[in-house]
Formats: C-alpha cells, structure tokens, sequence
C-alpha cells in the first residue's frame, strides 16, 4: 500500500468519526441505539468546569484550524498544522503565555520555513498559527465543537486532495502527528457520551426498581 493509500485510509476513517460525532451532539441521536442524546441531557452532561475549560480549547482550535485552510501548498500545510499542534498542546497544558490578540484580525499566512517554530513560541510567547481571543458572549458546547469537526473534516480533506505526488513518508508522518492530537480529543469526547449513557441507563433502573417495589 502506498503512502498516499494510508493516508487515504486514515483520512476517510477519521472524517466518519467526526460526522458520527456531530450528529452524536445534534440533539437528535442514539448513543449505540440505546440512549436518545438529547439537547438537555448534553446541556446537563457539559454543566461542569472541565468541559467549559474544553469548550474553550475546542474554540481555539476550531478557530485556528480554519485559518490554515487557506494555505495552498500541501507540504506547508501540514508543517503548520504541526506547528498548531505544538501551539495547541502548549496552551491546553497551562502553560499560556498571555499574548495581546486583535478579536477582529485574521492573521495572514505565509508558506514559509516552519522548522524554528517551536522555540520561537516558546521565547516570545507568540504563537503563529494558534488563535486565542477573549471572545464576548458565552459559548455553547455542542455549537462549538460540531463548529470544531467542521474545520477538522476540512483539514483532513485537504490532505489528500490532490497530494498524491508530494505523500512521501515525511508528509505522512508528519499527518499522523497531527491525527494523534485529534485521537485524543476523539476519546475524550466519546468517554463524555459513554458515561452520560450509563447514567441515563443507571437511573432507568433505579426508577424502575424503585417502581417495582
């Protein structure tokens, strides 16, 4: 199998996920056909600071994937999507650097040498591709992150449309990377639904003993 065929793979496993994860919080789904994930119980479910604290870094994210799509060449996008990796993994491990940001700019791309990326966030407290504004309302959960799994539906297609001649090793490599950080955020989000599922299913028996009795 060739580079540009696992990566195909990757990619088409990863955007089913992301669109059963959508609907999974559209308000009208069935959690492996058992639990109706309704809008109240995913507003109980997300009622905690954890998930506002994700909610948040599911914003940036979202924000910030999107404004890489504008990069037209293949090998340059996916260096930046590294480098948002890193910028990303940075912030959501408490280690901000509080960095002034203009809510109303979007910053220009430029395809350039990626490889002193890292230590120059580091130095500066700049992140490149990060965005990370003080927006002024309040954010609702499911809107951002289905909002999130648009941006990254995007950026999984972009990898593949049209890289046949520039997926070698390095540009899978470097895609798999980034997949990594989209696992885990995958994982999290499908912990949260199994275990609104057994509560839900937890508290069906206990009503229904209860009644029994």
């Amino acid at each position: 199998m060739s580079h540009y065929e696992q990566l195909d793979n990757l990619v088409q496993t990863r955007v089913k996920t992301l669109a059963h994860l959508q609907h999974m919080h559209s308000g009208t789904a069935f959690y492996l056909d058992t639990v109706r994930v309704t809008p109240d119980l995913l507003a109980d479910a997300y009622d905690n600071a954890v998930s506002a604290k994700r909610c948040w870094q599911y914003k940036y994210l979202g924000l910030s994937v999107g404004g890489l799509l504008v990069i037209a060449n293949p090998v340059e996008f996916v260096k930046a999507l590294n480098v948002l990796l890193l910028e990303y993994e940075n912030e959501t491990e408490a280690k901000r650097v509080v960095i002034p940001t203009d809510l109303f700019r979007r910053r220009q791309v430029q395809p350039n040498d990626l490889s002193n990326v890292t230590a120059t966030f580091l130095e500066t407290g700049v992140y490149q591709y990060l965005e990370t504004p003080d927006l002024p309302f309040d954010l609702d959960y499911c809107q951002v992150f289905m909002s999130l799994c648009d941006a990254l539906i995007a950026a999984y297609n972009k990898l593949i449309d049209g890289t046949e001649d520039v997926c070698g090793q390095g540009y899978l490599d470097a895609s798999k990377r980034f997949d990594a950080l989209i696992k885990k955020i995958i994982a999290n989000v499908y912990k949260d639904l199994e275990n609104m599922s057994v509560m839900v299913m937890r508290n069906e028996l206990a009503m229904f003993l209860e009644g029994k009795q």
